[in-house]
């Protein structure tokens, strides 16, 4: 992709990161810049349903990047959730809104990391804050991806900027009825049914780098946790399995139930006596209830990095 700038989100891609490539892409290009859209893994159900729903194509697959390629980082900025080769490419933009991971740079970058629920709600505000009016399809990619992230405005990031823009873009897509449509997108995302339990586990996956050792940390959202209840065994296995090939030193999986608003944190690996120090006891079987625990970002994530400096 010789002179093109790729805009890419993370591995294990979700909704928000095929979403952001793809609108922010456009807006690129709407401002003369040459950039193409690409992801760094599997389109997931969910992403499939909203790319049907407005006609578009996924982005290209790239899973290692040619030294010096222009690339462009959205909804990440860790280099363990970035597209193979990173070290060698020049990053010239991060568009995130998660915390800072960490990433070094040889040469300055435009960088614009906001406390938002999604980072599609950032793209939306770079379109508007550079002039470039979004076509009813790219307003409908965003608004779904807002939708996603925020579980449709129940998680704990979302802001008031979210909810605003989100609604603001609903109406631009032409979606008569955001509610039913965001919950309509979210049941058919949800992996918990349709998926192997090796892709449910590595689905939505994102890992951390602790002096401890690696963390994965997936999530996969159902809408009848006690269905879901009957998948936690072999889902422990699946997990232990990926401790075994050493992809993890403690692998994570995030049961969400969305309509209970409660999460279910399954295990497998070391660091039991961290994970306690974060998340409070375990039950008896080791995994730990966590009600009105929705975000991974927000919940999840920083009680485990403060309990791994500890």
């Amino acid at each position: 992709m010789e002179n093109r700038t790729i805009v890419t989100g993370h591995k294990n891609p979700d909704t928000d990161s095929i979403c952001c490539a793809l609108t922010y892409a456009y807006i690129k290009n709407q401002l003369g810049e040459n950039a193409v859209a690409c992801r760094a893994g599997k389109v997931s159900a969910e992403t499939q349903y909203v790319l049907d729903a407005f006609k578009m194509e996924a982005p290209k697959l790239v899973e290692k990047v040619e030294a010096g390629q222009k690339i462009i980082l959205v909804d990440h900025n860790e280099a363990a959730q970035a597209v193979d080769g990173l070290e060698a490419a020049t990053i010239t933009e991060i568009i995130d809104h998660h915390r800072l991971g960490g990433l070094s740079t040889a040469a300055p970058l435009y960088m614009r990391v906001e406390p938002l629920g999604c980072c599609s709600t950032l793209i939306c505000k770079l379109a508007r804050e550079n002039g470039v009016t979004l076509p009813p399809a790219y307003a409908g990619l965003l608004f779904s991806a807002i939708s996603s992230d925020t579980l449709y405005f129940k998680s704990p990031t979302t802001t008031e900027t979210d909810r605003k823009l989100a609604l603001e873009l609903a109406e631009t897509a032409g979606i008569k009825d955001p509610k039913a449509y965001a919950l309509d997108m979210l049941q058919h995302g949800s992996a918990i049914n349709s998926s192997t339990l090796d892709e449910i586990c590595h689905g939505d996956m994102k890992e951390f780098d602790f002096p401890q050792g690696k963390v994965t940390v997936a999530q996969v959202n159902v809408m009848d946790g006690e269905k879901a209840r009957e998948k936690w065994p072999a889902l422990k296995k699946a997990l232990q399995a990926m401790v075994d090939r050493k992809e993890a030193d403690t692998a994570l999986l995030m049961v969400t139930d969305i309509m209970a608003e409660v999460t279910e944190l399954l295990w497998a690996g070391k660091n039991g006596d961290v994970l306690e120090k974060a998340f409070g006891k375990a039950e008896a079987d080791g995994h730990f209830h966590m009600p009105k625990v929705l975000s991974r970002k927000k919940q999840i994530v920083p009680p485990l990095t403060d309990a791994f400096k500890g």
